[in-house]
C-alpha cells in the first residue's frame, strides 16, 4: 500500500497535482507512444481505462498506478451499459495451457528505469550547482586577497582622502 501511495504521489508531481494524465504524459512513464495508445484504445485493447472529455483523453493516475503495480486495473464501478449486458461465463482453462501476462512487469521496470535516470540527472545537477557555488566563492576570495596592481588598498584610500 505504501508503494502505491508513493507511486501516486510521483504521478501527481508529474501532472502538477492533477489526478489525471494525458496520453503524452503517460508516454513519459510507460514505453507506449500516444499514437499507439490511441490505436489500442480504438481496438479496445488498452488496459488502462480512459475518459474522453471533448477531443481530449485522460487517464486517472489511480488506474495508472494500479496497472503499473499489478498489470491490471481494478474498477470499482462499472458503467450502466456493461451492467445491462449479460456476460458469458468465462471459459475454464487448464493450468497447463494458461499463459500469464507479465507485460506489467516490463512496464514497471521501464517506469523504474525512468525514475532512476531522472534521479541521476537531478543528482548530477545538484553536484554541478555545488561545484559552481564553490568556484564562485573561491574566485571571490581570491579577488579580495589579491587585488590587481594599480588599485589602491583600503588603507591607501583613507590616507589619500585626508591629505
Amino acid at each position: 500500500m505504501e508503494i502505491q501511495n508513493q507511486l501516486i504521489e510521483h504521478l501527481k508531481g508529474k501532472t502538477n497535482g492533477k489526478l489525471v494524465m494525458t496520453p503524452k504524459q503517460l508516454a513519459e512513464e510507460i514505453p507506449i507512444s500516444p499514437k499507439q495508445q490511441s490505436k489500442l484504445r480504438e481496438e479496445k485493447k488498452f488496459p488502462i481505462p480512459h475518459q474522453n472529455i471533448g477531443r481530449n483523453v485522460y487517464y486517472s493516475i489511480f488506474h495508472i498506478a494500479d496497472f503499473l503495480l499489478t498489470g491490471s486495473v481494478q474498477q470499482t464501478a462499472e458503467p450502466e451499459a456493461k451492467l445491462k449486458k449479460e456476460k458469458p461465463a468465462p471459459k475454464k482453462v487448464s493450468p497447463q495451457t494458461s499463459s500469464v501476462n507479465l507485460s506489467h512487469l516490463f512496464l514497471l521496470r521501464a517506469f523504474a528505469g525512468n525514475l532512476f535516470a531522472q534521479a541521476e540527472e537531478i543528482t548530477n545537477l545538484a553536484e554541478n550547482i555545488l561545484k559552481y557555488q564553490n568556484s564562485a566563492e573561491m574566485v571571490e576570495r581570491f579577488s579580495e586577497k589579491f587585488k590587481p596592481k594599480g588599485t589602491p588598498k583600503d588603507s591607501d584610500e583613507e590616507s589619500d582622502g585626508k591629505i
